[in-house]
């Protein structure tokens, strides 16, 4: 099977020591913590992505296990670096953890807008990072997830590159989407106004083909969203797709982002298995 040009990118980027590329400007957030701003060649403006870094990183050796978190609508790259709960468990895994920038474009390409093109800017920054940061092009080694919005577009990012990420793990995330009965701005620029087309953007309608990776849905029992992610584990069992489910107190809001960030990655080092 074809890799995708990202991971070809970062195959040939892996053999030798990493360097900013033209253009890129980095800035120390703090010791293993770094922000790279970029202009994005697809959205045609500025963007970033955060990048955590685990203990003993090193720029050569074997590549690094990787997680890519997507963060939801109104938060940005710095969200969860700037949370002191938050940026604790991140800073506390063995893997590599890139956090994109990904402002409301629910991380999909619309057909109905050329300038919100934000799945195809996501594969803008996988490639990015594999050519900024050595982490590992091996399925097994490769992870995505996101709450919220970020949720939709990670679920998303499996459908487009199964062959890319072994591993999903989001948190509240919007996965019955767009439908006319969802309770979420369904944003016209991206998804447009006839329901007739919804259903070809909506994840849930291909969760079957979710089979070979290793899925954890965190759901806040008082969410908007929980009816839609008990659908989709629904669906995972009727296809007998094994996941995981796990269950917060909480509703659509940031404390239950913070309360489902160690169960993320704790299952995303289970999976992954670091070195």
């Amino acid at each position: 099977m074809l890799l995708p040009t990202y991971l070809h990118a970062q195959s040939r980027a892996q053999t030798a020591k990493k360097t900013l590329l033209s253009g890129i400007v980095m800035t120390r957030v703090e010791e293993r913590i770094r922000h790279y701003a970029f202009p994005s060649q697809v959205l045609q403006m500025k963007m970033a992505f955060s990048v955590v870094y685990p203990v003993g990183y090193e720029d050569k050796g074997k590549p690094w296990p990787v997680l890519f978190f997507l963060h939801g609508l109104g938060r940005n790259e710095k969200t969860l670096i700037e949370d002191p709960e938050s940026k604790q468990k991140l800073l506390a895994q063995p893997y590599v953890i890139v956090l994109p920038k990904g402002e409301n474009g629910w991380y999909f390409d619309s057909p109905f807008t050329a300038s919100r093109q934000y799945a195809s800017y996501l594969d803008e920054v996988v490639a990015l990072a594999g050519k900024t940061v050595h982490i590992s092009m091996d399925r097994s080694q490769r992870a995505i997830g996101g709450w919220s919005a970020g949720g939709f577009g990670s679920t998303w990012a499996c459908l487009r590159h199964p062959e890319s990420f072994s591993t999903l793990a989001t948190i509240i995330a919007v996965v019955d989407f767009p439908a006319p009965e969802a309770r979420f701005p369904r944003t016209p620029e991206t998804f447009g106004t006839d329901p007739a087309r919804w259903p070809e953007f909506n994840p849930m309608n291909r969760a079957e083909q979710l089979r070979g990776t290793s899925i954890l849905l965190v759901i806040g029992e008082k969410a908007t969203d929980a009816i839609m992610n008990d659908r989709l584990s629904a669906k995972l069992k009727a296809a007998d797709i094994p996941h995981e489910t796990l269950r917060l107190p909480g509703g659509h809001t940031f404390p239950t982002v913070q309360g489902g960030v160690g169960p993320v990655c704790d299952f995303v080092a289970k999976h992954l298995r670091p070195r």
